[in-house]
């Protein structure tokens, strides 16, 4: 059971590092490619996929107005996703992802986007990926050898690890 454990320990980050970074990537290069936004009228076409199709449309209009937002956007995204997805830079990539993927959720809930629910999923395994870097985080901003004896080594299960 603890080889299990230890398997999982390792493999679920790296998981949710790829995953985050290969929805980002996808996302990001079609912002900057080919535009994935367009302007939107609140037709019924958009009625039957969008809680909101006012909120849709406006959004989505607000975005394409400006082409190189779209791409700074864009290369954001893509950053973030090249950044959490190599193991060296892992911990920086979840720090610049988790603004940009808190913005999509707000943006996806707060204009009736139907896709708020993979946007909750994001931001919860990019905040569990924060987490399972917290003692490498705490140190950039306070001694690391106060926090060796404040913040015990814990694994998933909150546990003490040797």
């Amino acid at each position: 059971m603890k080889r299990l454990w230890r398997a999982m320990k390792k493999s679920v980050p790296v998981s949710f590092r790829l995953y985050l970074g290969f929805i980002f990537l996808i996302y990001g290069l079609a912002k900057i490619i080919m535009g994935q936004f367009a302007a939107v009228e609140p037709t019924s076409q958009i009625a039957g996929l969008h809680p909101d199709p006012k909120g849709f449309a406006l959004a989505w209009t607000f975005f394409a107005y400006s082409r190189v937002y779209e791409i700074f956007i864009g290369v954001g995204e893509v950053m973030a996703a090249i950044l959490i997805m190599i193991p060296r830079t892992a911990t920086l990539g979840a720090v610049a992802y988790f603004p940009i993927s808190v913005n999509v959720l707000m943006v996806n809930v707060c204009f009736g986007i139907g896709v708020a629910d993979l946007s909750t999923v994001l931001v919860v395994m990019n905040l569990f990926l924060l987490w399972a870097d917290r003692r490498k985080l705490l140190m950039i901003f306070w001694d690391s050898s106060r926090i060796e004896h404040r913040i015990p080594e814990t694994d998933l299960r909150g546990e003490k690890t040797a």
